[in-house]
C-alpha cells in the first residue's frame, strides 16, 4: 500500500535503460524493448494508454497479465477515499479544517486537533501502522492477526513533522473511520454505492478476495502466494488506504470520469483536490512533473501487486501499468517510456553494456547519506548493483562510456579520474561520492 516517495532511501530496485536515440513511437516498441527480459525473469506487466481519445493495451512478459486482469490497486485506493471525503464536504457534512476529534473518540498518540486536510495531504506527523509487521500479518496462519486494533499500536506523534509532507497510511485509515462516523455506513458500502455502481465499473471491488474472477495471481519472492490471500487482510489492515481491487479497463474509466466530468466531484472540488496540499501531494492525488506540466495519479504497492498511473490534464493523456509483484519491474524506464509515448516522443532503445569498459567498477561502496553498503558484481556477462540490507539486486545498463544507469529510480554511477576512490552517484539532482571499500 505504501507508495514510497522520492528520496535517497528509495534505493535501487531493478533496472533497464534507454540510451541511444530512435524515432519510433509505436507502443510495440515498448514490448520489443522489455518483453524478453521480463520473460527471462518470469515477470509480467499489463499496460493501458490513452491519447487522443483512444486507448491501447499491452501485455508484457510472463503470467498473461492484461487489461481485464483483476489486481489490488494498493494505495491508489486513497484517491477513492479522498473523493468520498470531498463528496461529504460538498454536502456540507465536513470541512477541510474540521478536526478529527469532532468525529472520533480520543486515540492514543493521535492529536484530536489534526484536521481533515492534514490527513488528506499526509501532513499529520502520525506514526505509520499499516507497514508494521505487514509480512507477518499477510503470511500469518493465526486468525487473531486480523482482529488486532492497528490504532492501538501507534507510536508517539511527531509534532515537528506536522504541516510537512510525510507519506503515511495511517492518515487514510483514520479518514475511513471518519467517513463511517459521518455517514453511518461502512467504508466498503460507500465505495460500492458512490463510485463503483454509478460509474459502471464492472470488475472493481471494494476489497480484494481470492474468489474474484480473473484475479491476477500475486507473487512474492518468485512464488505464487495466492494461498495466503485473505479478505480480512484487505478489509481490516489495508482498509481505506489500500483495499480496492480493479482492472486497467475500469481504472481508465475511473480516472477519465474524475478528471473530465463532474460525475464524482464538482469542477471546483476537483481543482481543490489537485491544488491543495503540497508540492508532492494534493488531496488523495500524487503530483509529478513532466516537461513543466504537473501530472496527477496515485501509485500503489502491496504484497503481490504494484500499480502506476499518471494523467496529464492539459493533453488528457493517461497511462496505467500493473504487475503481480510488490514492485513494478523496470519502473523508472517503463514509466518514462510511457510518458514519452502518450506525448508522441521517441522511445529510446536499450544500449547493451560493454562489460570490459566497466569491469573496474566492480567492488564494494558506501553511500554515506543513506548509511548503505552497495556492491557492484558481475554475473552472466552483466553488472548488478546489490544493496544487501534491502535484499535488492539491480541490473546496471550503460549510459555512455563512463556512466552506468539504473532506471528504476534514475540513479547514475559515473567513473571518476581516480577510479579507486569511488564513483559519482547522482539521483534526482542529488550528487555525492560513493566511496570504494574494496576492489574485486
Amino acid at each position: 500500500m505504501k507508495t514510497l516517495h522520492t528520496s535517497l532511501i528509495l534505493i535501487i530496485l531493478m533496472s533497464f535503460a534507454f540510451i541511444s536515440s530512435a524515432q519510433d513511437v509505436s507502443l510495440n516498441t515498448i514490448k520489443l524493448k522489455y518483453d524478453s527480459s521480463l520473460l527471462e525473469k518470469q515477470q509480467g506487466i499489463a499496460i493501458l494508454t490513452k491519447k487522443e481519445g483512444r486507448t491501447e493495451t499491452l501485455s508484457l512478459g510472463a503470467h498473461n497479465l492484461n487489461k481485464t486482469s483483476v489486481f489490488n490497486i494498493g494505495s491508489a485506493t486513497k484517491t477513492f477515499t479522498a473523493i468520498l471525503i470531498l463528496q461529504e464536504i460538498e454536502k456540507g457534512n465536513l470541512t477541510l479544517s474540521d478536526s478529527i476529534g469532532s468525529f472520533l473518540t480520543p486515540i492514543k498518540n493521535v492529536p484530536s486537533s489534526l484536521t481533515i486536510k492534514e490527513l488528506l495531504a499526509h501532513e499529520s506527523g502520525l506514526d505509520e501502522i499499516i507497514g508494521k509487521n505487514i509480512l507477518n500479518i499477510f503470511f500469518g496462519k493465526n486468525d487473531s492477526l486480523y482482529d488486532i486494533s492497528l490504532l492501538q499500536q501507534l507510536e508517539a506523534h511527531r509534532p515537528k513533522e506536522r504541516g510537512t509532507f510525510s507519506y503515511c497510511n495511517t492518515n487514510y485509515f483514520l479518514l475511513g473511520k471518519v467517513l463511517e462516523k459521518v455517514t453511518d455506513q461502512s467504508y466498503f458500502d460507500l465505495v460500492q454505492e458512490r463510485i463503483i455502481e454509478p460509474l459502471g465499473l464492472k470488475n472493481t471491488y471494494p476489497y480484494l478476495h481470492k474468489n474474484i474472477k480473473n484475479l491476477a495471481q500475486p507473487r512474492h519472492e518468485d512464488k505464487n502466494v495466492s494461498e495466503y490471500l485473505d479478505f480480512r487482510y484487505f478489509t481490516n489492515i489495508a482498509y481505506a488506504a489500500g483495499s480496492i481491487a480493479s482492472t486497467l479497463t475500469d481504472m481508465e474509466l475511473f480516472y477519465t470520469t474524475l478528471f473530465e466530468t463532474e460525475q464524482l466531484l464538482k469542477k471546483e472540488t476537483l481543482q481543490l483536490m489537485m491544488t491543495k496540499g503540497n508540492d508532492h501531494y494534493g488531496l488523495g492525488l500524487m503530483k509529478s512533473s513532466y516537461h513543466e506540466t504537473i501530472l496527477y495519479g496515485h501509485g500503489g504497492n502491496n504484497i503481490g501487486y504494484a500499480f502506476r498511473n499518471e494523467y496529464n490534464p492539459k493533453t488528457k493523456t493517461l497511462y496505467l501499468a500493473f504487475t503481480n509483484t510488490k514492485t513494478l519491474p523496470f519502473q523508472k524506464a517503463i514509466t518514462t517510456d510511457l510518458k514519452a509515448y502518450v506525448t508522441n516522443e521517441p522511445i529510446k532503445p536499450t544500449l547493451a553494456i560493454d562489460i570490459e569498459t566497466f569491469r573496474d567498477f566492480i567492488g564494494t561502496y558506501y553511500l554515506e547519506e543513506a548509511k548503505l553498503v552497495l556492491e557492484i558484481i558481475e554475473e552472466g556477462n552483466k553488472l548488478y548493483l546489490l544493496a544487501e540490507a534491502q535484499g535488492v539486486k539491480s541490473e546496471l545498463i550503460q549510459k555512455n562510456k563512463s556512466t552506468l544507469f539504473d532506471t528504476t529510480v534514475g540513479a547514475t554511477l559515473e567513473r571518476l579520474e581516480d577510479s579507486d576512490a569511488g564513483l559519482k552517484f547522482s539521483q534526482n539532482g542529488f550528487e555525492t561520492l560513493i566511496k570504494r571499500r574494496g576492489k574485486k
